[in-house]
C-alpha cells in the first residue's frame, strides 16, 4: 500500500526551517525525489513512512490519513497498518506468523 505524505513532510521541513536539500539528506533520498514527495507526485510504502517518522521524530500516525491507524507492539518493534480488515506489517516475519495463525483459525 502506497501513501502520499507530502503535506506532512512540507510542514515538518518548514517547522525546522530546512531547505529541501537538507531534508532530503536527513531522509536519505535524492533532492529531486524529496521534491516530488513534498508535492505529492510520488508515494511511499509503510516502511518508508516508518523510516521518515523515525528520522524526523514524528509519530507515525501523523503521516497517515485519519481513516488509517497503526497497530503496533513497541516492545517488540512490530508495527502494522490497519484499515478495515486489511493489515500490512512492516516486519515480514511478523506478517508471516499472522498469516499462519489465520490459516490455523480457518481449519
Amino acid at each position: 500500500m502506497k501513501m502520499r505524505v507530502g503535506n506532512r513532510l512540507l510542514s515538518a521541513r518548514q517547522e525546522r526551517k530546512l531547505t529541501q536539500v537538507e531534508m532530503a539528506e536527513i531522509l536519505s533520498v535524492s533532492t529531486p525525489t524529496y521534491s516530488r514527495l513534498e508535492r505529492n507526485e510520488t508515494s511511499v510504502d509503510l516502511e518508508q513512512v516508518i523510516f521518515f517518522a523515525k528520522m524526523l521524530q514524528i509519530p507515525i500516525q501523523e503521516f497517515l490519513p485519519e481513516t488509517m491507524s497503526i497497530n503496533g507492539n513497541n516492545q517488540n518493534c512490530h508495527v502494522g497498518l490497519v484499515m478495515g480488515n486489511f493489515y500490512q506489517y512492516s516486519d515480514k516475519e511478523q506478517e508471516d506468523i499472522l498469516k499462519e495463525k489465520d490459516k490455523e483459525t480457518e481449519l
